[in-house]
């Protein structure tokens, strides 16, 4: 089994600590009791749905489990339909995975709730937290003993793995990339929804001798042009989720920086505008500073300084059903001493959007640690269990010409000096994360040709294409 260690990449939400001890748990009370589950006759629905399907292969991916069927209720320990507020996810629910969420966070030791499906099937019960339940997309495999469920998740790339108690992904479907290293552990986020990461090599160190420095510039083409979004079509979630997409490159060499794009929908525009996000010290010390969570970077320039920068937009196609049409980008960023530079060129308008990151002789001796990472991400921002259903997607986000260059001390970098940077090459790991609601194409152009934007691409151009979404479909 590959080694996952579980961590906080700061994206856009706060994790939930997860406790493994004793099966035992209090009551309300505080005392100390087994666990221990009353039998509940199950309601019938008045008219039931077709048998469901067991084993169902869709698109060439065979399903394991039962398919479940919408609505989804949840029901009180005493069989009795949970009566939800107005703030509460709605109940009955069209998504598996928020009745799922509603029952772990209003359930009592001493009322284990439970959630059945349409046809009555029992979806999900309050439990011990050695114990999880298992889904394969929106079938429904079973609860298994946590270390049987994470293994069991490994080998399916539509899983999900939620903790006996309804509160946290423990497990999620992933897609390694051909070529990736698993030979040290691979940090992984479980909060951050589907997400698509490529990490590069760093410097190549033998016998306790550094032989070449890590990687000091990346550029790349984004052919924002070809992407497709939606946003949250959620209207059963009452508590509000958001959603966040990324395009952004990350940088580091101990400390790391997230520099790129965040889009939302602002009215009936989506709006993609810069962003950063660094994990350096003087940040997290200084109360007037950004802290370590992502934020929008504006200008500085007299007359405009404080307003955001949005780089590029998307409105609504009504012929596609979809929001559409940015502009197509071309990104470099420089990893020094002093840390990092990121410029944006629009290549539609010609103008250039630049965020600096800098904290002097940051990185002094440890050039040899610089790596790169490419990422294109939509994620929720919720810290326990997010709605792989609420129909958001951000699809076909396009890099052509991917590159990278070894560090040079005077931050200058000539066509001779860059490497292709793809799946296989210059790469250390990489994956589609929660891959049921993500995934990455990597392909070569066959021809000439000429993106929706009008730039065009050459017979022999490498790209990849990366997708999240969020409606039970694919790339």
């Amino acid at each position: 089994m590959k080694k996952v260690l579980l961590f906080l990449l700061t994206l856009c939400c706060t994790l939930v600590l997860i406790s493994c001890g004793d099966d035992s748990e209090s009551t309300d009370n505080g005392q100390t009791v087994p666990p221990v589950e009353t039998p509940v006759e199950t309601p019938q629905p008045e008219t039931p749905l077709p048998t469901p399907e067991v084993n169902e292969t869709i698109d060439g991916y065979t399903f394991e489990g039962t398919r479940t069927y919408a609505p989804y209720t949840v029901y009180n320990q005493d069989g009795s339909v949970y009566e939800a507020d107005s703030d509460e996810e709605a109940n009955p629910n069209n998504s598996l995975f928020n009745a799922i969420r509603l029952a772990g966070e209003k359930s009592l030791n001493s009322n284990k709730m439970y959630v059945l499906d349409a046809n009555g099937v029992k979806v999900f019960q309050r439990q011990s937290k050695s114990e999880c339940w298992c889904y394969d997309g929106t079938y429904l495999v079973g609860s298994k003993p946590r270390a049987e469920a994470l293994e069991w998740c490994e080998g399916r790339r539509r899983s999900y793995v939620i903790d006996g108690q309804g509160k946290a992904y423990l497990g999620l479907g992933i897609d390694w990339y051909e070529g990736s290293d698993f030979s040290n552990e691979i940090p992984l986020e479980f909060i951050s929804g589907g997400y698509n990461y490529l990490f590069s090599k760093s410097g190549e160190i033998e016998a306790d001798v550094w032989h070449t420095l890590g990687f000091g510039y990346m550029e790349t083409y984004v052919r924002l042009s070809e992407a497709t979004y939606m946003p949250n079509l959620d209207t059963q979630n009452r508590s509000g989720d958001g959603w966040n997409a990324y395009i952004f490159i990350n940088g580091a060499g101990g400390w790391t920086c997230d520099l790129g794009l965040i889009g939302n929908l602002n009215g009936n525009v989506v709006q993609w505008r810069l962003v950063r996000n660094c994990s350096h010290d003087d940040h997290k010390n200084n109360p007037t500073d950004y802290g370590p969570s992502f934020t929008t970077q504006v200008n500085q320039a007299p007359g405009v300084a404080g307003q955001i920068q949005y780089v590029t937009s998307m409105t609504w196609d009504e012929e596609a059903k979809c929001y559409n049409g940015a502009d197509d980008l071309f990104f470099q960023c420089w990893q020094t001493v002093n840390g990092w530079i990121l410029k944006i060129t629009n290549l539609n308008t010609g103008i250039v959007y630049t965020i600096n990151e800098l904290h002097e002789g940051m990185f002094e001796e440890k050039q040899q640690y610089f790596r790169f990472l490419l990422a294109a991400s939509y994620c929720p921002v919720v810290s326990n269990i997010w709605n792989p259903r609420c129909g958001a997607y951000l699809r076909n986000v396009v890099f052509d010409n991917v590159k990278i260059a070894r560090y040079n001390e005077t931050d200058e970098y000539t066509a001779d000096m860059l490497l292709d940077f793809y799946p296989g090459q210059n790469m250390i790991y990489g994956f589609s994360q929660a891959s049921d609601c993500s995934s990455m194409v990597y392909s070569t152009y066959e021809a000439d040709g000429t993106y929706k934007s009008g730039n065009s691409y050459k017979a022999g151009d490498k790209y990849i294409s990366y997708s999240c979404y969020y409606d039970g479909g694919s790339h």
